[in-house]
């Protein structure tokens, strides 16, 4: 039976707002911030359905990254050169605006730079024929005449390394942090753990958000942030494609002797890995491997790509003998791909609820630009 609000809730948590903000991730969290440094008039409240924001924002592997050479390669195959400027222009002014607003902030932000692994001739020769046409389209974006180089072997690893300085690491949960205390020390106001089940406008400047108890909250307009789990709260012409994709990340104990430093990146960034302090490795992805079963919006493990990417440790570290009991903390995230390219989504539902997302797993590097130009649209 839907639960009816008191009147002081009503008149408090549950009171009409000026804009709804439908997820507490980063894309949220920076929209919110953003709108209401600009506006500090406007009453803002954003709900998750979760005690923590949960998603991707949290549980992702703490990238600061733009793409490594083959997955921007199979990119501009897929999609053209063009898209692929476009992308990487996006992400890497969203990493310096990252950097620029959090990165002295506690977010153990660590410009490390970024490695692609490459161990099959095929490949390696491949990337040598395109290396220079891809620098040339990075050029215009990262500044750089050559943002990817070939470099020397690092770390025991067994394979040819390419390197780039402008990517960096960080503590996804310290960032949530604090984007959460600066939006609360604006006025922002939060309800967690209320999930919305139903997203409707109304009326011309009223929209009407049903929460799973049944409790009813209004606001003049909103902005769905929810990324992979949007489509629930989208009517059925929305004309993005939206999808959820799971992936599997294993966290190791404390390993003597690991000196590796870096974000690192292997077959179109499938698969990924670095360090997490002085001495534990971070390793994910796999989900080619996994088939139909990473196509789902469902947390859990996944064996296969997990055993996957053990094996690849084993092959990439021979001299380390790695077992099931060297990763003894695992977690899943939820990704949101699309079709026709990798852009993210920033389109109208109706005429008052705002949809940002589908970030393609790289919601470090293209959240914080997304939710600015979200609120440009809102409040213009």
């Amino acid at each position: 039976m839907p639960i009816r609000p008191s009147h002081w809730e009503t008149t408090t948590f549950f009171r009409p707002a000026d804009l709804l903000i439908i997820g507490a991730g980063l894309t949220g969290l920076h929209a919110a911030r953003l709108a209401k440094q600009q506006a500090p008039h406007l009453d803002i409240l954003v709900v998750e359905r979760a005690p923590i924001p949960r998603g991707a924002s949290t549980r992702n592997a703490g990238f600061a990254c733009f793409g490594a050479p083959t997955e921007l390669l199979a990119d501009a195959q897929a999609y053209g050169w063009e898209q692929v400027a476009e992308t990487v222009r996006q992400r890497y002014a969203g990493i310096q605006l990252l950097e620029q607003e959090y990165g002295k902030r506690g977010i153990h932000w660590h410009a490390h730079g970024g490695y692609e692994l490459l161990d099959d001739e095929a490949t390696e020769a491949y990337v040598r024929e395109q290396l220079p046409t891809l620098n040339k389209v990075l050029a215009d974006s990262t500044g750089r005449a050559a943002t990817w180089s070939f470099t020397d072997p690092k770390h025991g690893l067994r394979g040819t390394l390419l390197y780039n300085p402008l990517e960096a690491q960080l503590h996804p949960g310290r960032l949530v942090e604090q984007l959460l205390a600066d939006c609360r020390d604006l006025g922002v106001r939060f309800l967690f753990g209320w999930p919305v089940n139903h997203l409707k406008t109304i009326s011309a400047n009223t929209v009407q958000a049903r929460g799973a108890d049944g409790i009813n909250l209004t606001a003049r307009r909103a902005l769905v942030t929810v990324n992979a789990f949007a489509r629930d709260l989208l009517p059925a012409e929305f004309p993005e494609a939206i999808r959820p994709v799971r992936n599997q990340v294993l966290l190791s104990r404390p390993l003597p002797g690991l000196d590796l430093r870096g974000c690192y990146h292997y077959h179109e960034g499938y698969v990924y890995f670095r360090n997490v302090g002085p001495d534990r490795l971070l390793i994910g992805g796999g989900r080619h491997r996994a088939g139909a079963a990473s196509e789902t919006d469902v947390f859990g493990s996944n064996a296969v790509p997990e055993t996957y990417l053990l094996e690849k440790l084993r092959q990439w570290f021979p001299e380390r003998s790695w077992t099931e009991a060297d990763f003894p903390t695992r977690w899943s995230g939820i990704l949101a791909q699309g079709a026709g390219g990798k852009g993210p989504v920033l389109r109208y539902a109706d005429d008052n609820v705002l949809v940002a997302g589908r970030l393609a797993g790289m919601g470090v590097a293209l959240s914080a630009s997304l939710a600015r130009r979200a609120v440009g649209r809102l409040l213009c």
